[in-house]
């Protein structure tokens, strides 16, 4: 026999559900002053651990989809580093090109593409055989690498010469280069696929991409040398750090207008949302702490002492 839940009992019990609080969820931050990596409990804002590695100068950061495993880009070893979140502990190290500056891993993470700054490559590392198996020119100074949603392109920030390289996802050829702006860095795909947001610090600019021509269809004013960027899961809204002017910009994507500008502490650098997205986590590198933000009032709240000099921070989605 069915036992059927009152009505009454129903409709509380959703309520409850709707009214719990936001699952818990895991910040990690690479320290490339210090060599370490900051474990925050997401919930408590409170520092879990700060773990060393073996590596020099962990850079930015990814994490498996899974949340098991952290992939560091090591600027200072050319390397990349695999953390297990877990454990807490570093269990690989790979040697990829001189000045592994950024990481991402393709959809069904079975390689990384690395941005090597000092030797103006990409790298792709076979993650089950744990070695490179291509390495592709690409402009001067390669920041970061990211991927079209239809898995067909693969866009590439080059902050020396002031432009993105767009490669085949497949073979990782270079087809052409985009002209962006100076020290081109952040990138993000606006979650219906149309568009690439591209920062470029020199220029103080964010640069719109359409990714179906590959070129610049509107540049934004933002701010002295805007960096990183983060989007709204829903895409109406970009957060841009602004390094000189120690700020976070909020972009309406629609309109294409800056909101608001939240002040932060000094340097800001790499921004992440939470995965409820009401509040923004941000390092800042003169500070040696991250910043939280709430995305409901555009105020910090906290700031968070954490190792030397941090630079990449990535949330954990579960």
């Amino acid at each position: 026999m069915v036992q059927r839940i009152p009505r009454v009992l129903g409709v509380g019990l959703a309520v409850l559900l709707m009214s719990s609080p936001a699952f818990a969820y895991t910040v990690y931050v690479t320290n490339q002053g210090e060599n370490s990596i900051s474990i925050i409990d997401g919930k408590t804002k409170k520092v879990l651990e700060t773990v060393k590695i073996s590596q020099v100068r962990p850079h930015n950061a990814v994490l498996s989809k899974d949340g098991k495993k952290l992939y560091i880009a090591n600027v200072g070893s050319g390397s990349l580093s695999i953390f297990d979140t877990v454990a807490r502990k570093e269990v690989d190290v790979i040697p990829t090109g001189k000045g592994c500056h950024g990481v991402t891993l393709n959809f069904d993470e079975t390689y990384a593409w690395t941005a090597n700054v000092q030797e103006d490559t990409i790298t792709i590392v076979d993650l089950g055989a744990k070695k490179v198996v291509k390495t592709t020119k690409v402009g001067n100074r390669p920041m970061l690498v990211t991927f079209t949603l239809d898995r067909e392109k693969a866009f590439v920030s080059n902050g020396g010469s002031g432009d993105v390289s767009v490669l085949s996802a497949s073979t990782a050829e270079v087809k052409k280069a985009i002209f962006a702006g100076k020290d081109a860095m952040g990138m993000e795909v606006t979650p219906n696929g149309k568009e690439l947001w591209v920062t470029e610090g020199g220029d103080n600019i964010v640069s719109v991409i359409d990714t179906a021509q590959d070129k610049v269809i509107h540049e934004i004013k933002i701010g002295s040398d805007t960096h990183g960027i983060v989007l709204s899961k829903d895409g109406k809204k970009a957060y841009v750090t602004v390094r000189k002017e120690h700020l976070v910009a909020v972009v309406d994507v629609p309109t294409r207008q800056v909101v608001a500008k939240i002040p932060v502490s000094e340097l800001p650098d790499i921004p992440d949302l939470s995965p409820d997205g009401k509040e923004l986590w941000v390092t800042s590198r003169k500070a040696n702490a991250v910043d939280v933000i709430d995305l409901t009032t555009n105020k910090k709240f906290l700031t968070i002492p954490v190792g030397n000099d941090p630079h990449g921070l990535v949330i954990s989605k579960n």
